[in-house]
């Protein structure tokens, strides 16, 4: 969309913005109804509140955090301008180095007299569906409706399946947060060197990618003079469907859109009768599988793919014993771009994912809010302040207001001759790493308006001007990271997400983790020839028996239920 035409829109929305979060009131004034029995602040005529108000909350603070000027993540930028600006303190109950950690302190506030924090991210769907039954948290409907944005409406009004996740008997017990919807959408990296000392050309079906992958075990690619190279690498130890090291695109050659179950995640489609279908007991499954099982036969793949997590995985790549691997177009970078450590002269190059023998193409595809879900404490008081809040941290994404440049100048960006910079090299006060302040928010990230990233990707490489701060920033990427990430953007036509973004059935969580290792067990076994292939039709009647068709009708109770 034209800048010219976001402005006007946003002119409005803005306006419009100020009147339903009611931002200007009469000093002294008796404050309105509001839902939960919330008592807000005043707010003095600029939007600040006054006097301040608190909002708690907890996070995962990892390595990824960059802080400069001895900032932390209790005392920084960010919290002085929320405090400073909006009248909001913003006050960390605790933190933790992982998510493991963090959701273990989350549950036991569900068990003990541990207080949850006013507003938390959860990304665990079980603890999602036990914090939904726990009487803990807020249904936010109300408050949504009375205190956010007419930009913040649209916006989920837009992506309202989003929202699915955290429905339940009529009430909104928390809001997704967005993160893109493709960001971690698998493209094919392979080692350019090997195509180029083999002179072969990369793949774009399963029958070319199989020949590379020949090539890759048997012709030496590496030079060496040993035959210690293999073709194609994937993690098949959380799933087949993943967010790095993914192996989706094989079954989505032959199924079409059905793909095997994603970490905790089962992947379900919609049928040609209005219905969700798993995805892994599909009859198209069986085709891959039995593609899989030739290719480890005649020594393609990783040995230890079955026992491999998306990471582990890479290692092969990255140590340059094999040639292939589907991940996200920003993995050249982190974890792919290590490659170079153990061969300065390796070349990785992003291309399309392989077809399938008629066309059929289906790559996984992350949750819009990659299962991010933020709830609310049941006794927080200030959801106005909440929203408020979250409508100006939209000022990056949307490129306006505060944040239209970035978040902090001389942090993320700087301004050089009148034009934002975002180097941080090229600062007026250079700095080897940019801090990451846009993590320090409440949302651990900037949020996004679903999609536009990766449009913006194919608008730089198609050599257009850039004109949001997003877009500018995509402008001192690596180049093949823009190329990457512009050709993420043109193969969504085969992102195939799964329709149920529901908590666990009942059934899910008594039998699901047993289906799921019978899963894993049984398609590793295939894979490794040590069951025929036709036991695959074998595990779909035990699957279905031992109680995945009980999923199957509880998974369809709620896809009716959200779409009436």
């Amino acid at each position: 969309m034209k800048r010219n035409k976001w402005a006007t829109m946003m002119t409005s929305l803005m306006l419009l913005s100020s009147v339903a979060m009611g931002c200007t009131s009469n000093e002294g004034s008796q404050p309105s109804p509001t839902p939960n029995g919330q008592e807000p602040a005043k707010k003095a005529v600029n939007g600040k509140f006054e006097p301040p108000v608190t909002i708690t909350t907890a996070r995962v603070v990892g390595s990824d955090y960059v802080f400069i000027n001895g900032e932390t993540i209790q005392d920084n930028v960010h919290n002085k301008w929320a405090k400073e600006k909006l009248g909001i303190e913003i006050k960390d109950l605790w933190d933790t180095p992982d998510n493991a950690a963090y959701h273990t302190k989350i549950r036991l506030s569900l068990t003990t007299q541990n207080q949850l924090p006013d507003l938390f991210i959860v990304q665990d769907p079980n603890l999602i569906a036990d914090l939904m039954q726990s009487g803990k948290v807020m249904d936010i409907q109300q408050a949504f409706d009375k205190y956010a944005s007419e930009r913040m409406k649209k916006l989920y009004s837009d992506n309202k399946s989003a929202l699915n996740q955290v429905k339940a008997n009529g009430k909104l017990l928390g809001l997704p947060i967005f993160s893109g919807g493709d960001g971690t959408n698998p493209v094919m990296w392979i080692r350019q060197d090997w195509l180029d000392q083999l002179n072969l050309k990369a793949p774009t079906t399963i029958e070319e990618f199989e020949k590379v992958m020949d090539a890759f075990t048997n012709q030496d690619p590496d030079g060496n003079g040993k035959k210690d190279t293999f073709g194609f690498s994937f993690a098949a130890k959380n799933g087949f469907s993943n967010w790095m090291s993914d192996a989706s695109f094989v079954f989505g050659a032959y199924s079409g859109k059905f793909l095997p179950m994603s970490g905790d995640r089962p992947h379900w489609q919609k049928a040609s009768d209005g219905t969700l279908k798993y995805g892994s007991i599909q009859p198209g499954i069986k085709d891959a599988l039995g593609k899989m099982r030739d290719w480890y036969g005649k020594g393609y793949l990783d040995p230890e793919l079955a026992a491999l997590d998306e990471i582990k995985a890479t290692e092969s790549f990255i140590q340059g014993k094999s040639g292939i691997i589907a991940a996200p177009f920003w993995a050249n970078g982190w974890p792919l771009g290590d490659v170079t450590k153990n061969n300065p002269n390796a070349l990785v190059r992003a291309y399309p994912l392989p077809v399938g023998p008629d066309g059929k193409t289906a790559r996984y595809n992350g949750l819009i809010n990659e299962g991010k879900v933020m709830m609310f404490n049941k006794d927080f008081k200030h959801m106005d302040a909440f929203f408020l809040y979250m409508d100006k941290i939209y000022d990056s994404p949307f490129s306006t207001g505060d944040f239209k440049d970035g978040f902090f100048e001389g942090y993320d960006y700087a301004m050089v001759n009148g034009e934002p910079v975002y180097d941080p090299k090229k600062f007026p006060k250079p700095l080897e790493k940019a801090a990451t302040s846009g993590k320090y928010n409440l949302f651990w990230n900037t949020p996004a308006i679903p999609f536009q990233g990766s449009k913006d990707w194919d608008y730089i490489y198609q050599g257009n001007k850039p004109e949001t701060a997003g877009q500018k920033a995509i402008t001192v990427a690596d180049k093949e990271q823009i190329r990457a990430g512009a050709l993420n953007y043109q193969l969504k036509n085969s992102n195939a997400p799964t329709e149920f973004i529901g908590s666990p059935t009942e059934t899910q969580r008594s039998k699901g983790e047993n289906l799921k290792t019978m899963e894993l067990e049984t398609f590793a076994k295939i894979i490794y020839g040590k069951e025929p292939l036709d036991k695959f039709d074998s595990f779909v009647a035990d699957w279905k028996s031992k109680g995945g068709d009980q999923i199957e009708k509880e998974v369809n109770d709620w896809y009716k239920s959200v779409n009436q």
